[in-house]
């Protein structure tokens, strides 16, 4: 396979994402009830199949006349789901559907804030777009002494570019009388193979500043023995470090592209870790100077006035709510709508939360149990001003 066809057919794997994000921003509403489907697939939710059981409950908290009128598309939904050979290995899914609209659309997505089920005349896609920058591939190096594997990495899929070939020329050990020896003496020898290494590094180096040249990546991971990934990411020109994920351990004579692949989600999964504790850090040092709120009900308010730069939800919160008539602002009890027309139940407050800042372009943070306890008790937010 060429370079060439390589590249179109990662080209065509986000131009896709693309064309769906087009296509779905064309639909007007109308009399059609299109499904909007987000399942979170991270290995806790594919355990025992969870993510389905979750997709269930979201699905029998729907009305009767909801159901009814999504009964074929739900039963579409439903049956690709429950298909695990075929679900993609990325950590989160899209789902659109509506046969009215001769639409079912399925996206693998490299993260879902939680999963869930929403029935409309136009579909969600916030999230998708929110998400769209995270779809770019993510640049793999396998090293060692002797190879240079790369590879990109997506949602979709993995895909291995060309390799660089520069075999070894290290010659004979300390005596000049064998074929391309260093020289006389152990100094010259292993001055020898550091240059070697260093070409190779310069080489690798010089590769990837060539696959993200003119294009948006996610990131850059290094996979293979420690020396050698320590060592490129000291050779990373430019803005390269700051694209720097992570390394792993992978022996680049044997690994697959599944290996790769499970790298790099271990490796983004921990990038995501340690910026939520900074996420988490920033919002504390915000609420002590006044440019934070940690109150669910100030929040609301906070996002009903384009307030939140970032918000924060902890995981897994239950709760209706009400959307008052005149303003459309999202409130806790009806009482919080006085002055503001009537108030309109939602099925799930969090959700319409979720896609409200997402609408405002604001960041939405997902906050596990065990890390909520001591800040995030429900909603928080930093503002964008006061």
């Amino acid at each position: 396979m060429t370079q060439q066809t390589i590249e179109r057919q990662t080209e065509r794997k986000v131009a896709t994402a693309r064309a769906l994000i087009e296509r779905l921003m064309a639909i007007e509403p109308g009399s059609h009830r299109v499904i909007s489907c987000y399942v979170r697939l991270d290995p806790s939710n594919r355990k025992r199949a969870q993510y389905l059981t979750e997709v269930r409950s979201r699905a029998r908290a729907l009305g009767e006349d909801e159901r009814a009128a999504v009964q074929h598309d739900l039963a579409r939904v439903m049956e690709y789901l429950e298909r695990l050979a075929g679900l993609p290995h990325a950590r989160g899914l899209a789902i659109f559907a509506c046969e009215a609209l001769e639409l079912f659309e399925a996206i693998p997505l490299p993260r879902v804030h939680r999963t869930r089920l929403i029935v409309d005349d136009t579909p969600w896609i916030a999230e998708l777009v929110a998400v769209q920058d995270e779809m770019e591939p993510v640049v793999v190096v396998l090293l060692d002494r002797a190879h240079l594997r790369f590879f990109e990495v997506t949602p979709a899929g993995v895909t291995e570019r060309p390799c660089l070939v520069a075999p070894s020329k290290r010659g004979g050990r300390f005596r000049s009388d064998r074929g391309d020896a260093p020289g006389w003496g152990e100094r010259d020898y292993h001055g020898r193979l550091e240059e070697e290494r260093h070409r190779r590094y310069a080489a690798a180096a010089e590769r990837i500043e060539e696959l993200v040249r003119g294009r948006s990546v996610r990131g850059i991971v290094l996979a293979g023995p420690a020396d050698h990934t320590a060592a490129l990411a000291h050779f990373l020109p430019g803005r390269l470090p700051q694209l720097l994920l992570g390394t792993a351990k992978l022996n680049p004579r044997v690994a697959n592209p599944a290996e790769v692949q499970q790298a790099v989600l271990s490796i983004a999964e921990e990038h995501e870790r340690k910026a939520l504790a900074a996420q988490l850090l920033a919002l504390d040092e915000a609420l002590g100077t006044g440019w934070a709120i940690d109150d669910s009900r100030e929040t609301l308010r906070a996002l009903a006035r384009g307030q939140v730069r970032t918000l924060f939800v902890k995981e897994d919160l239950p709760g209706s709510g009400f959307r008052c008539s005149k303003t459309g602002r999202l409130v806790l009890t009806k009482s919080d709508c006085r002055g503001e027309g009537e108030p309109q139940p939602v099925r799930d407050l969090v959700d319409e939360a979720i896609e409200e800042a997402l609408r405002q372009r604001a960041r939405v943070v997902l906050v596990p149990q065990q890390s909520a306890a001591a800040i995030v008790d429900g909603l928080a937010a930093i503002l964008r001003f006061r």
